[in-house]
């Protein structure tokens, strides 16, 4: 009997092991949270940052994009239709000397297929001013990501104006 509980136990721990593992590694909604944590970690910059290290960061963000991707943001202007032309335009930001951290929050994770996914978020942009006060620039933005050999890539996303207060 001792022995018969003892495999009951172990049969127990290694279904919970598996769905955890599944739920934290596998979990189509945690991939792309996870992905796009790694976008916003490439997307801030440390203070004083050196110029290859931008130049390893904009190789790193390109990983991340489609090739068709489709950006609109009021601040550029225009759509951006491929990855090229919008690594084009990260590189031509002139970035502060104290640099920015961005951070994704409020996201809410929409999977329209095993392959495709919508996130509508918050993109916080916290930039330290000299007087050592953070300057935060928090704007509304939808992303679009979907699933091409194996890695999650973006593949549309929509920078919204701040709403105006009367």
């Amino acid at each position: 009997m001792k022995k018969g509980g003892s495999v009951y136990v172990t049969v127990v721990f290694a279904l919970l092991f598996s769905y955890f593992a599944y739920q934290w590694w596998f979990n189509p909604s945690r991939a792309v949270k996870r992905r796009l944590g790694e976008v916003a970690a490439t997307l801030s910059m440390p203070a004083n940052e050196p110029q290859m290290a931008t130049v390893a960061r904009l190789a790193k963000l390109r990983s991340f994009l489609a090739p068709d991707i489709h950006l609109r943001a009021p601040a550029v202007g225009r759509e951006l239709t491929s990855r090229d032309e919008a690594l084009a335009v990260a590189a031509s930001w002139k970035p502060s000397p104290n640099g920015w951290d961005v951070h994704f929050a409020d996201l809410r994770i929409t999977l329209d297929s095993d392959t495709a996914a919508r996130v509508f978020m918050t993109v916080e942009v916290t930039t330290p001013s000299p007087q050592g006060q953070p300057t935060i620039d928090a704007r509304d933005a939808t992303v679009a990501l979907a699933l091409r050999q194996r890695e999650w890539v973006v593949t549309e996303a929509e920078s919204k104006e701040p709403s105006r207060l009367p």
